[in-house]
């Protein structure tokens, strides 16, 4: 049985101490986002209970499940307390109940775009700030900056120097290949904090998302109120 990030730490504890410091931040606030979006919904149809007991804010120790956070460390996958919802305090039961479920998506989804976005600024300054060189320029090496785009094999790409040789890269790429363009293209132009701030965005983003889609299994502790039940047809509770 593998041991997820304890395993990693006693084979590469350098790397995963890195690891630790970029991805738990962005971890800890989609957590946090999700939880308190719960809690802000809930109190606008009437419900307080989250407002009292302090679980509208992204303080992650306000939401951190000690168990969950040692299933993370263990496997790589944890969660957070529910939020306290009394839906006796609802205007409107069934559609209130299916807003409260659906605001932890819905703020989880928002969080993904948002990432996305700033990533992808990343990279368009990135590419904006190197030099655009002509493929025949490539025949002589002495003259080439250490970072550039150009056209290579029919391709558009970006070159970085590697020792005595570049390295290049498909701009096709840049999207599908996430967690890589910080140390392949950001660290060479814009240097190592603007590497971290990104891969630090990349963690949260991931996370955001995975929390949108996991959240719609109907099954705790993955979600305070199963989504996919709300949204059924309302049943009698007696059939002949």
């Amino acid at each position: 049985m593998r041991l997820g990030i304890l395993e990693s730490l006693f084979n590469n504890p350098r790397q995963t101490l890195i690891f630790l410091l970029l991805a738990l931040p962005g971890r800890l606030l989609a957590i946090s986002l999700h939880e308190a979006a719960h809690g802000y919904v809930a109190e606008r149809c009437g419900d307080p209970t989250a407002r009292m007991m302090g679980r509208v804010t992204i303080n992650p120790a306000k939401h951190l499940d000690p168990i969950g956070v040692i299933m993370m460390m263990l496997i790589g996958i944890g969660w957070a307390k529910p939020v306290p919802v009394n839906p006796r305090n609802f205007r409107n039961y069934r559609k209130d109940d299916l807003k409260v479920s659906l605001a932890g998506i819905t703020a989880n989804l928002l969080s993904f775009v948002a990432g996305c976005i700033v990533m992808y600024l990343f990279l368009g300054v990135t590419l904006a700030l190197v030099k655009d060189v002509p493929a025949v320029a490539l025949a002589s090496t002495d003259d080439l900056p250490r970072n550039f785009t150009t056209v290579y094999q029919g391709m558009k790409v970006f070159m970085s120097e590697s020792g005595r040789s570049y390295t290049y890269i498909p701009l096709n790429m840049l999207i599908t290949n996430g967690i890589t363009m910080g140390e392949a293209v950001i660290e060479p132009v814009l240097g190592s904090i603007p590497r971290y701030i990104y891969e630090m965005m990349y963690y949260f983003t991931l996370t955001s998302l995975s929390l949108a889609i996991f959240n719609l299994i109907p099954a705790p502790p993955l979600h305070r109120s199963p989504v996919l039940t709300d949204c059924s047809p309302p049943r009698p509770l007696f059939t002949p």
